[in-house]
């Protein structure tokens, strides 16, 4: 096994296939957020601190936070990077009752970085799960209403569900707020609408 495909392993569902290449090659923060994925928290949170990077400190405090261990606020840039990202990965590596305390502390995460609904309705969507998508959306909605990203992830959440007039609706109301927006206007032509 080399690198690549151990970091496909982690990040699709298989942090077991690629714990023993991390830890055997010194890649100490692949190795914890492997640990992660298996949910040995506690093991992972304690390599997360001693590494000296962005992203251990994120998980680190992600653990904390879930684990009621409060450690520091993580920050609006680790929120943007970061967040999506882990979300995906628990999800695909069957840590779905983290995701779920992840998901209690949605608003925790929004009042630092207001984007964070969308975040979460997007991740939920690209992994199949339409209503949790829709309720953060909504959300988001409150919040950021003039954005043309949060606007198109709607126009994606109606094709998932294959709602064709609310998603002709939904491209309108993107091209409302950003009438070159790109992914819209594709879609539009696509849809022949």
């Amino acid at each position: 096994m080399d690198y690549i495909e151990a970091v496909n392993f982690l990040e699709n569902g298989n942090a077991k296939k690629s714990i023993d290449f991390f830890k055997d090659n010194d890649y100490l923060l692949e190795y914890a957020y492997s640990l992660f994925m298996l949910g040995k928290f506690d093991e992972a949170k304690k390599i997360f601190g001693d590494i000296d990077s962005r992203r251990a400190d994120w998980a680190k405090k992600i653990i904390s936070i879930v684990q009621n261990q409060f450690v520091g606020y993580p920050t609006y840039f680790q929120i943007r990077s970061f967040l999506e990202i882990d979300i995906d990965m628990l999800i695909k590596n069957r840590q779905i009752d983290f995701v779920q305390q992840i998901l209690n502390y949605a608003n925790f995460f929004n009042q630092i970085n207001n984007e964070s609904y969308k975040f979460i309705g997007r991740v939920l969507l690209k992994n199949g799960y339409p209503d949790g998508c829709k309720f953060f959306l909504d959300k988001s909605k409150d919040v950021c209403y003039n954005d043309s990203e949060l606007q198109f992830l709607y126009v994606e959440y109606y094709l998932f569900i294959n709602d064709i007039e609310n998603t002709k609706k939904a491209i309108e109301k993107c091209l409302a707020v950003n009438s070159e927006y790109y992914p819209a206007k594709r879609i539009k032509v696509k849809l022949g609408v």
